[in-house]
């Protein structure tokens, strides 16, 4: 099960809409990303807008999927409980992203990204999966994938795409074909305590045996 949550996660990614390719990225219009790809010492351009979220993720994400960033990681694993490996990407020095992903015994994984713009947060997605047994023979998916819009640390858009999985089952469920709900945007601090958390163990690189103090 934890493979199929990889697969959603890990994928390339377009700026604008979603695809069976691309399913992190954030959603409902966008632009051309406007950010020189030749220029790696070149700043992400201020944040005042949805679509400048969208230009920025792009870029970043196109230069971490193309190896052009500076990346380090470390795995923990508690005591079997909780497992995960948390990387960082950097740009000429700049955190650019932090990748957690992590499961919880057998039966739960998760990617949290975190999109970072001059220490902060911009863009943060959330992909979820717990998996149960339906009967002999078939399990189940059930798969909640959050993306939050962040400006001036505050969320100005949230959406919630929450879809389930079977095997063993014909005509399965296209991710693609589930619309993104708009929800309204809770309260940053349990995004932002995590956030913080992590960037504390930026410089980490021996593995650890467990991570304790996240959501």
């Amino acid at each position: 099960m934890k493979e199929l949550l990889c697969l959603i996660s890990l994928v390339a990614v377009t700026s604008c809409t979603e695809n069976t390719a691309s399913r992190e990225e954030p959603v409902s219009g966008g632009t051309a990303v406007a950010i020189s790809q030749n220029d790696p010492s070149e700043a992400l351009p201020d944040i005042k807008r949805v679509e400048d979220i969208k230009d920025a993720y792009a870029y970043v994400t196109s230069r971490v999927e193309s190896g052009k960033m500076d990346s380090s990681s470390f795995n923990y694993n508690c005591y079997g409980e909780r497992k995960g490996t948390v990387s960082y990407f950097s740009e000429k020095g700049q955190l650019r992203l932090i990748r957690h992903s992590y499961s919880e015994y057998s039966h739960f994984s998760a990617v949290d990204s975190y999109y970072v713009q001059a220490g902060a947060p911009f863009f943060v997605f959330h992909d979820r999966l717990a998996w149960s047994f339906v009967q002999e023979g078939q399990t189940k998916d059930d798969v909640t994938q959050s993306r939050i819009y962040l400006i001036n640390n505050r969320p100005v858009k949230c959406l919630q795409k929450k879809f389930t999985v079977y095997t063993n089952t014909k005509g399965a469920v296209d991710p693609d074909t589930i619309a993104n709900k708009e929800i309204d945007c809770t309260s940053l601090e349990p995004i932002q305590n995590d956030f913080d958390f992590l960037v504390k163990y930026r410089a980490q690189r021996e593995d650890l045996e467990c991570l304790e103090g996240l959501h």
